[in-house]
């Protein structure tokens, strides 16, 4: 079997040789958790560093971040730290188990065993973990036959309240499948279509729920998600409805577009959240921007590009091109695409670039 190794970055095996000294030193027991194991599974490029201990892991964390000398985040309440250096980052967990005190809030948490542990997480393939130690992928501990699911591309649930617990897992779920080009397990689907008939998204407050979602427009099938979202019975997102499929097909065009004629690098997920968002009144948007934390200049990007829709998407829907389209220098290339997808252009036109 190829050692697991060779699917980090030169810098994470740094971590990972630091970790490996700590450990024995502190008596923790410590693994890989979780996404990492999976794509360690999959062989897949861009692998995420997720550590789960046995005992103290926040005293853990800590003394990672000091003999790399890098920079530490806590999350006390949820027994989590975060490390970063070498510009990577380590998740680091204590062992634990959780209670919801009602449906979709945040959970209560205490330590636990490992096996715990896993039976806390969202899905069968996410709940697999790896000793530190371990020369192999042989090594996998897998109480709850994750790797048979990976092995059929499927995405299955650990209990039958999962979605009520913590209805996050819907829209990650979504895009687990869209990336991983999964399928669902028969049961799992029919408790997810239960869950999205059953408003169990509504219980989220609303940062939780947008915060998800962002993370959702930033995968690199946004637009399939949408799709794979609607066939199981999503209504959409509060105040603003199901989102354009036809104009994020679209849009995808034109990024494409874009890409292909060798300009700078656009920020794709701006262009689908602006399509999301389109029916949203401005007081309900600037909530949204509130509680995903978009700077001044995503704001502004924001607020240029709906202003302008009503003023140029008349005029593209006839097929013409306005003078002002290339804009003189204030308009951003999000914005346009933005604008071209919702007025029913899917070719970028020949004056906007070279």
């Amino acid at each position: 079997m190829i050692p697991y190794q060779k699917l980090f970055r030169r810098n994470q095996l740094r971590i990972l040789a630091q970790a490996r000294k700590i450990a024995p030193v502190k008596g923790q027991r410590v693994y890989l958790v979780g996404g990492t194991v999976r794509d360690l599974l999959l062989g897949r490029p861009e692998v995420d560093l997720d550590l789960a201990v046995e005992g103290d892991g926040l005293l853990f964390a800590r003394e990672l971040a000091r003999q790399l000398g890098g920079r530490l985040a806590f999350h006390d309440r949820f027994l989590t730290a975060t490390v970063y250096w070498g510009g990577e980052r380590v998740d680091v967990v204590t062992t634990r188990q959780e209670y919801y005190p009602r449906p979709g809030a945040l959970p209560e948490v205490e330590p636990a065993t490992l096996e715990a542990d896993l039976a806390r997480r969202d899905f069968s393939v996410n709940a697999m973990a790896l000793p530190l130690m371990a020369r192999d992928l042989g090594e996998i501990l897998d109480p709850f036959g994750g790797r048979e699911d990976l092995a059929r591309q499927t995405l299955r649930v650990l209990h039958r309240n999962s979605f009520r617990d913590d209805p996050t897992r819907l829209l990650r779920g979504v895009r687990f499948a869209t990336r991983l080009k999964f399928i669902w397990e028969e049961e799992t689907c029919s408790l997810v279509r239960q869950a999205l008939a059953g408003g169990y998204l509504d219980l989220l407050e609303p940062k939780r729920l947008w915060q998800e979602f962002i993370l959702l427009l930033k995968e690199r099938r946004p637009v399939a998600a949408w799709e794979s979202l609607i066939d199981l019975g999503w209504q959409g997102l509060p105040g603003a409805g199901l989102p354009d499929v036809a104009a994020g097909r679209r849009a995808e065009k034109l990024l494409c577009q874009w890409k292909w004629r060798g300009q700078r690098p656009l920020e794709a997920s701006l262009v689908y959240f602006l399509i999301a968002t389109v029916k949203l009144r401005a007081t309900a948007l600037a909530e949204v921007l509130d509680s995903v934390n978009f700077g001044r200049k995503k704001r502004n990007l924001i607020y240029a590009a709906r202003d302008l829709l009503p003023e140029l998407a008349p005029c593209l829907a006839r097929g013409s091109l306005p003078e002002c389209l290339p804009a003189g220098p204030g308009m951003a290339p999000e914005a346009l695409i933005f604008i071209l997808a919702v007025a029913g252009w899917s070719r970028l036109p020949a004056r906007v670039l070279p």
